[in-house]
């Protein structure tokens, strides 16, 4: 097959939906991105600002809870999530917190899920019960997320990648220097996760030690790179922010919105990323909005948070410098898009901090 009869299938594939990727959840984020084959996605964000939350709620639990419930012909996910920073149940309990919120409107905190807490808040045998109602769910998702807690290095994840790709596909040699993988399933959409990039741990290859976290980034980086091309799977990078945001001239302007000079360990990330994201607190810095909405009405009576700001900084294959409000719901990690600042009322700005927006 020619290069153009490649490209003429792949383009009569787009006319016919197979290539409109896997949503999101969010709409207006759907109209720039989505969850495709081979791309590299980078998302930052500030200590504390929940990138996890929107991590999980975007590219992992969005998704699945389409491909779960759509069960679409068309396509098919599955993710192999390097959680270096939380371990394997906790990421479920908070899963199940999310779930039991969206399903029954009742907020239950991983803490209290845990039994972190004074007696009397621990769970009530009816909340226990919906905990175990959740049984069903967990495994579903279990079938389909393979986490691996703990940090890895490079080369572990490496290693796991290629085994992966191999057990799912066969490499067909094109010629002495060329080789295709060729995927058992070619519906399936593959993303690997690692959350986040900072934590990866030092190792030795071809007999050199890779010390500095510049040198571990981009080998992680330049393996991802290999993923993308070759087995055509499909990458996220969680991204701390270095400290530049706290530079007095730049909290003096108000100028502390991310930018991509902004990410942590390496430019290298932001290079080889097809897309840029950063989520952004900015009752944090106690700045402006940025996109104009009354961040007074975004708290609520004891100083809980329901804001953050999303936007894209680079998409390689569409519009960037897109900026979308999200209401945020802090206990369980949950994002909602909200209204465009000329489009929203005060009942929203009520229903953001009273829980209700979120159940719509």
């Amino acid at each position: 097959m020619t290069a153009f009869e490649e490209l003429k299938q792949e383009v009569l594939e787009g006319i016919e939906g197979k290539n409109s990727g896997i949503p999101m959840g969010f709409h207006r984020l759907g109209n720039h991105i989505s969850i495709r084959k081979s791309m590299i996605y980078l998302l930052g964000g500030y200590t504390g600002s929940g990138k996890t939350s929107i991590l999980d709620d975007a590219f992992v639990l969005n998704p699945m809870d389409y491909i779960l419930k759509m069960k679409p012909k068309e396509v098919d996910l599955e993710i192999i999530y390097f959680s270096m920073e939380r371990r394997k149940n906790f990421k479920f309990a908070k899963w199940i917190c999310r779930r039991i919120f969206l399903d029954e409107g009742i907020v239950i905190p991983v803490n209290r899920m845990f039994g972190w807490v004074q007696k009397e808040l621990k769970l009530t045998k009816d909340e226990h019960d919906l905990f175990l109602q959740s049984e069903d769910y967990i495994s579903a998702l279990e079938e389909k997320i393979h986490i691996i807690s703990g940090p890895q290095n490079p080369m572990g994840i490496k290693k796991y990648v290629d085994a992966y790709a191999l057990k799912n596909g066969i490499m067909e040699e094109i010629d002495e220097y060329h080789k295709k993988y060729i995927a058992n399933d070619s519906k399936k959409v593959t993303l690997i996760i690692k959350d986040h990039i900072g934590l990866q741990k030092k190792e030795i290859r071809n007999k050199i030690t890779y010390h500095s976290k510049k040198e571990i980034v981009d080998l992680g980086s330049e393996d991802e790179r290999r993923f993308r091309d070759l087995y055509e799977f499909s990458c996220v990078d969680v991204s701390q922010f270095n400290r530049s945001i706290a530079n007095p001239t730049r909290l003096k302007n108000g100028d502390v919105e991310p930018i991509l000079e902004d990410f942590k360990d390496s430019g290298g990330t932001q290079e080889d990323a097809d897309v840029v994201l950063s989520l952004f607190d900015p009752m944090r810095y106690k700045v402006d909005c940025p996109s104009g909405y009354d961040l007074d009405k975004l708290r609520d009576h004891e100083g809980k948070k329901f804001y953050r700001s999303l936007k894209i900084l680079k998409n390689s294959y569409g519009s960037d410098d897109i900026r979308i409000g999200l209401a945020f719901q802090p206990e369980i990690g949950l994002f909602k898009e909200m209204p465009k600042k000329n489009d929203i009322f005060e009942k929203d700005y009520e229903n953001i901090t009273n829980n209700k927006y979120f159940l719509k």
